[in-house]
């Protein structure tokens, strides 16, 4: 894990690198005539791939949102739908994606707060504040997505049979606060741009070398963070 998080370094750093260059290059006096930023919304589309790759599809709600967002911003900037056809466009297609994801997993966080005791769960907030608690002793596989709105998991009375269970997170213009045992190894593979993950706990972090829970996802505009 140590390695792909390198690699996530790596990659999404070089990714910045050649968009500020192009964009260095352009004011520069070079590249006129190419108008490079209408493709911009590219990288949300291959954050979504990316993610899907990372997790394996364990999880496809936010980041299959990520791509149609990435994908009616570019037909849009690109010309081939107008602006008000993108706002039209986005908000039923994200609440057909979770409710599909009500059918196919376990449900989504329907009020302010509540319990969870299944090994897989999915947490959606959109414009408001959901706590949940994770109380399964096989916790597996979870979801989070949170859009204008913030997530509160605490995992403090679940536990992992099978190390390591996945956690596949999305935040755009929101927060997650995620809240895991003491003796829990916790490695994040989380891509923030314009934002922040952080574990940060100080003292009790487990020294295992098979992690407990392994964080990914994507982090716009926002904040992530292991409590």
């Amino acid at each position: 894990m140590k390695r792909n998080n390198h690699f996530n370094q790596i990659f999404w750093g070089l990714v910045i690198i050649a968009v500020g260059l192009l964009f260095l290059a352009q004011n520069l006096g070079y590249l006129v005539g190419f108008q490079f930023w209408r493709y911009l919304p590219g990288l949300l589309i291959l954050l979504g791939i990316y993610q899907l790759f990372i997790n394996q599809w364990r999880a496809w709600v936010g980041p299959i949102i990520m791509i149609l967002i990435g994908g009616y911003l570019l037909s849009a900037t690109l010309g081939f739908i107008a602006w008000g056809t993108f706002g039209n466009l986005i908000w039923p297609t994200v609440l057909i994606l979770v409710g599909l994801s009500i059918i196919f997993r376990h449900g989504i966080a329907g009020s302010n707060s509540s319990e969870e005791s299944g090994s897989n769960f999915n947490a959606f907030s959109a414009f408001s504040d959901q706590k949940k608690m994770i109380t399964t002793q096989d916790f597996q596989n979870g979801e989070l997505t949170t859009i204008f709105g913030a997530l509160k998991i605490d995992l403090n009375q679940a536990a992992v049979v099978n190390a390591p269970a996945h956690l596949q997170t999305t935040t755009l213009f929101g927060g997650i606060e995620i809240y895991v045992p003491a003796d829990w190894n916790v490695h994040l593979n989380v891509v923030a741009l314009f934002g922040g993950s952080e574990d940060k706990r100080k003292t009790g972090i487990s020294a295992k070398s098979t992690p407990d829970l392994i964080v990914s996802g994507t982090v716009l505009f926002g904040g992530l963070e292991i409590k």
